[in-house]
């Protein structure tokens, strides 16, 4: 497959729903899968989108954006596109026209629809229509006449809940493991979660790049990332070395150095949103 940047993307998380995002709550039987829908029409600002381990799809049925990483690399895109998993931010730089439909799926989610190993997807974006051939077109067409809000949430259900497979062990497996590396009290380890499943370290690592996009190990550390966005999302945030503890960091400048490698900055310029260039700060 081409390299990261030839095609298109990579992807993330919204803690904070913007009040420019439409969130839609997909249909029950989709709820192990998807996390939500969103919609935005017709804003220009900017967004930096943080990383969160999991995958969308992008529907850009207005007019074109350009994405930059955080080595800078540019990229127009006007095409639909899957985003994965990804371990960095990336820019999304918008115009008036613009007017995306996405869907966020939960860790592991987009494997249920596709029989592809998703780590191809990760830290890149490809055509929704290199993967979905003929589907692809049949989405965008069903969405281009849904003019209403609830309208595009039932044609979206209405595509997924036609598509979906989440019935095997080795999904299980991985539903597991995923649901014990969120950061609460639990202090799960992706050894214990070995032992307990019964499975080898090497087989656990293979069944997170088949069906999340990247290893156990790095999904952790992501749910610890955003387990400190959560928490500094609150009125009264609690001290650095609390949230470092509660966050099962080492210690606080462990906290400060993997923030930084995630999202560009330390974590108390993403509080402050200060030097932020006027951008939006967002984990879809």
């Amino acid at each position: 497959m081409a390299s990261y940047w030839q095609y298109g993307l990579s992807h993330k998380i919204i803690v904070n729903i913007p009040e420019m995002i439409t969130k839609l709550i997909p249909h029950p039987c989709l709820n192990k899968t998807i996390d939500y829908y969103w919609i935005e029409k017709e804003k220009t600002s900017n967004v930096k989108i943080l990383p969160d381990g999991s995958t969308s799809i992008l529907m850009n049925m207005g007019g074109p954006i350009s994405i930059t990483n955080e080595n800078t690399e540019y990229l127009n895109l006007n095409n639909d596109l899957i985003v994965g998993t990804h371990k960095k931010y990336y820019i999304i730089h918008r115009n008036p026209e613009t007017h995306l439909i996405g869907i966020k799926f939960k860790q592991g989610g987009l494997y249920h629809f596709f029989n592809h190993p998703v780590a191809q997807f990760s830290d890149r974006v490809v055509n929704l229509s290199d993967v979905m051939k003929v589907e692809a077109e049949q989405l965008r067409f069903v969405l281009s006449r849904a003019s209403e809000t609830d309208e595009i949430r039932i044609k979206l259900n209405q595509f997924f809940l036609k598509r979906v497979v989440t019935q095997s062990k080795c999904s299980d497996i991985v539903e597991f493991a995923v649901n014990n590396l969120r950061v609460n009290e639990s202090t799960s380890t992706v050894r214990n979660l070995c032992e307990t499943s019964q499975i080898s370290n090497k087989h656990m690592i293979s069944l997170f790049n088949q069906k999340v996009g990247l290893s156990p190990k790095i999904i952790h550390r992501i749910n610890k990332f955003t387990k400190v966005i959560e928490l500094l999302q609150v009125k009264k945030p609690k001290t650095w070395p609390e949230i470092a503890f509660e966050c099962q960091y080492y210690d606080q400048a462990h906290l400060i150095n993997e923030f930084k490698g995630f999202s560009g900055m330390s974590p108390k310029i993403y509080l402050d949103n200060e030097h932020a260039n006027g951008l939006r700060i967002s984990i879809f």
